[in-house]
């Protein structure tokens, strides 16, 4: 059955950022965040980002599931068991290899690629950028309502972790796999969310 990205977001992130994973059954996903005390950031949206509203809507779940959490910049991260990067943009390698060394040390870094909406010269150093530092291939954009009865067509991406859902989707996707990344999201045949192991962290990728 279908549910809201508010939904879904709660299932993946919020729960687990609350330390409640064993009561929703997240404890099986993220085990190491069960054991102990957890602490959440969300990470302010970059000058560059075309979608500083994702950012509002994470904050906005998170509250919403009594979450509390620190919200801060990329440049400016403290440890924490996960952080949440809404809407990334990112080309800066210095920035993204800080969130790789929580990630070695243990964190669960939510990753949300922004990258659909970048022009081609800024979605190419973007794609070299976290092939550089996750290891992850980004491919083209993907439009996913162009045609002219696009609003009969509703797509859904299908998510088959942590839960077997359907997520509607209204806008673009970038697919992206990774050699020793799981795919844990499909838009139709598309890969569009991978998971994987980063030193003793997890990267959840979504495109």
């Amino acid at each position: 059955m279908p549910i809201s990205r508010r939904g879904f977001l709660g299932y993946a992130v919020g729960a687990s950022a609350a330390g409640v994973t064993a009561a929703t059954g997240l404890d099986r996903f993220f085990p190491e965040v069960a054991r102990q005390p957890s602490a959440c950031i969300l990470i302010k949206p970059s000058p560059a980002s075309p979608l500083r509203e994702s950012t509002a809507g994470y904050a906005a779940t998170l509250s919403f599931l009594n979450t509390s959490y620190q919200h801060t910049s990329i440049k400016a991260l403290a440890p924490a068991r996960m952080m949440m990067v809404p809407a990334a943009v990112d080309t800066d390698p210095s920035a993204l290899a800080k969130l790789r060394e929580h990630l070695m040390n243990g964190s669960i870094v939510l990753y949300e690629s922004g990258a659909a909406f970048l022009g081609p010269e800024d979605f190419g150093l973007h794609k070299r950028v976290i092939r550089s530092v996750f290891g992850l291939s980004l491919h083209d954009p993907v439009r996913l309502w162009d045609s002219a009865d696009s609003l009969k067509q509703s797509p859904y991406v299908d998510y088959h972790w942590p839960v077997v859902t359907k997520v509607r989707d209204f806008s673009r996707v970038v697919p992206v796999s990774g050699e020793k990344g799981e795919t844990i999201a499909r838009f139709q045949k598309l890969p569009v969310g991978v998971k994987r192991r980063i030193g003793k962290g997890t990267l959840v990728f979504l495109g």
